[in-house]
């Protein structure tokens, strides 16, 4: 069975928010002043998907959906879980795609789905400028 919009909504708003929670754990012990100011951006991104999915949660439920975050351990080596991040973010640039082809009806959902795919797709690829960067040193 497929979900419905308003749960797609729900889950994408817990990934950002997680997203945001483990960006802001890595650049605590990001290896550079470079690795560190670009998690930050990553984490206020990902923060940033989120609020707009909620607002649009709320806007087409009339409901606030404010999901509990739980601390994230970072239990892999740093490089490691740069490493599954990319995966992760290329995955989201074609899943936030998707959803921006399939949706017609909602120009304000639309455009969240773009604005996400977008930021999704220059994460993935910088994060291979960092993990490309402990190559190089």
């Amino acid at each position: 069975m497929e979900m419905s919009v308003i749960q797609k909504l729900q889950t994408y708003i817990n990934a950002e928010e997680n997203d945001a929670t483990l960006y802001k754990e890595l650049a605590k012990i990001a290896p550079s002043e470079t690795d560190r100011q670009l998690l930050i951006e990553f984490s206020e991104d990902e923060q940033s998907h989120a609020d707009e999915f909620k607002r649009i949660y709320r806007a087409m439920t009339g409901r606030s959906y404010n999901p509990i975050v739980q601390p994230i351990v970072l239990k892999n080596p740093y490089y490691d879980i740069l490493r599954d991040r990319v995966l992760d973010e290329s995955g989201d640039f074609r899943k936030y795609g998707e959803q921006y082809l399939l949706t017609t009806q909602n120009d304000t959902l639309k455009n969240a789905y773009y604005r996400a795919k977008m930021d999704e797709n220059v994460h993935a690829l910088r994060l291979l400028y960092l993990i490309s960067l402990q190559h190089s040193s």
